[in-house]
């Protein structure tokens, strides 16, 4: 089955007039995203079969910031794409699905742009030039333009970080090493181990 979201996502993205046009679409996707996720009151209005497809389209392409670099123009070509994406989600039923597109989208719009997002897990705060280093450091060594990369606190970790980027997971935590000698020891004796803790963290991918 195809992946309708990333369709989507690469219909806009690819019919966006500008650079920074595509920008705007990514603000606007997040800000229906972000919206969808803590207000309940959209995601009912966009399901409700009583309300007119014409204010569901309208309401979803009101997120779009009028003033916003390439869509400045209230009746631009910027202005008129986002419009027509509207009205087809709406259209086609698939308003539900925004907040998925819109991940597709930003994916599609930082791998053009040469951004990585990168996740920090932290048992407490990261200091913003400590914060600072690891981006550059993932920057160095990722082949990207640039990283941005923002902390979630998890006091499980006890201490260390783990970082996140896409499906790369690398473990740096206490309590990663702790659950990898937890494994390790918990194996017969005599048995060779191929997951042996090391002094560094743990990389792994997620598919």
């Amino acid at each position: 089955m195809p992946d309708r979201r990333r369709a989507w996502a690469r219909a806009l993205f690819l019919a966006a007039p500008s650079r920074e046009a595509r920008s705007a679409y990514a603000e606007a996707l997040e800000a229906l995203s972000l919206a969808m996720a803590h207000e309940g009151r959209l995601r009912e209005f966009l399901s409700d079969p009583s309300v007119s497809k014409a204010k569901k389209s309208s309401i979803v392409a009101a997120a779009l910031e009028p003033g916003a670099p390439g869509v400045s123009a209230k009746d631009g070509p910027g202005v008129e794409v986002f419009e027509r994406f509207s009205a087809l989600v709406v259209e086609k039923g698939r308003s539900h699905l925004l907040p998925q597109i819109a991940r597709s989208y930003c994916e599609l719009r930082d791998a053009d742009e040469g951004i990585a997002r990168l996740e920090v897990e932290a048992a407490r705060d990261v200091p913003t030039e400590a914060l600072d280093r690891i981006a550059q450091a993932w920057t160095a060594n990722a082949g990207v333009k640039t990283t941005r990369a923002k902390v979630r606190i998890n006091a499980d970790l006890i201490a260390g970080y783990r970082l996140r980027a896409g499906s790369l997971r690398i473990d740096y935590s206490v309590a990663g090493r702790l659950e990898r000698l937890r494994r390790e020891l918990a194996r017969p004796l005599g048995r060779a181990s191929s997951e042996a803790p090391s002094p560094g963290g743990a990389a792994r991918g997620e598919g």
